[in-house]
């Protein structure tokens, strides 16, 4: 997907699932029951999307999936569940580490390599959010769990305010969890944005739709509104972190209802 010297290539990491109560919240079932169906155990499948972002020589990485090795506990609890494409994509492409890994926020389905095997890499997530990783809220502390023997994370770096590195933009929202960020990347005509668990797949795109999970959700919806806004007016591409079928889409018309374009 080329603009001027950039490529991005959204990778699909692996899959997880969900309770449809914490995917969808109070949305009533007759409604996301026209898009998701059940597996045997009463769940929804969801994808662990990440995206890289290739710069000249420069390699960044904008989350980074689920992992090569999840543990028991993600694998029973979560159905998390592998498929190593990311070390296929690395390797057909000469790709060793990345330069920068810009985390949404660091629940399990969005950091599981930069701690293992791309520990070399340089990895920024929002100070609240580091915070919660390392000592998660009751509330949210499965979401945040890692080997018993605990990750390499001296190459972490916390981000304090709203900043730009290169032509990353990072903002922190909060709303899925107080330390998550939206990241935008902006060169020449390439403009993606990427809006975390936020706007986990298109059917959560509607402002109204906020999973169960949560820890605050009205930021959450103000930070929606604000993002499709932006999205809209500036024709932003939206990369999904969990969509199973629509991974990069672009949206338009009213802001409190917008409507979904695929990318050509």
């Amino acid at each position: 997907m080329p603009s001027e010297t950039c490529t991005y290539d959204v990778i699909n990491d692996g899959t997880f699932s969900l309770d449809p109560g914490a995917a969808f919240g109070t949305t009533p079932r007759n409604i996301w029951s026209r898009e998701f169906q059940l597996n045997d155990n009463y769940r929804i499948s969801l994808n662990s999307n990440i995206c890289v972002i290739r710069e000249g020589d420069k390699n960044y990485m904008v989350d980074s999936g689920i992992g090569n090795s999840p543990g028991k506990y993600l694998e029973k609890w979560f159905e998390a569940s592998p498929n190593g494409n990311l070390k296929n994509y690395m390797q057909k492409n000469g790709i060793k580490k990345f330069d920068a890994i810009f985390h949404t926020h660091l629940h399990f389905d969005h950091m599981g390599h930069s701690f293992t095997d791309l520990a070399g890499s340089r990895s920024y997530a929002h100070h609240l959010e580091v915070d919660n990783f390392r000592k998660p809220e009751d509330f949210a502390a499965a979401s945040y769990t890692y080997s018993t023997t605990g990750p390499d994370i001296s190459n972490l770096t916390p981000v304090f305010s709203d900043m730009e590195i290169g032509n990353f933009q990072l903002i922190h929202t909060g709303g899925h969890t107080t330390g998550h960020m939206a990241i935008i990347f902006q060169r020449g005509n390439l403009k993606l944005m990427f809006p975390g668990d936020l706007m986990p797949t298109t059917f959560h795109i509607k402002p109204t739709r906020i999973t169960a999970i949560d820890s605050e959700p009205l930021k959450t919806m103000s930070s929606k509104k604000a993002l499709i806004k932006k999205a809209i007016r500036e024709q932003f591409v939206l990369i999904l972190s969990h969509d199973q079928k629509d991974q990069a889409i672009s949206i338009g018309g009213d802001p409190d209802n917008p409507e979904i374009q695929n990318i050509p």
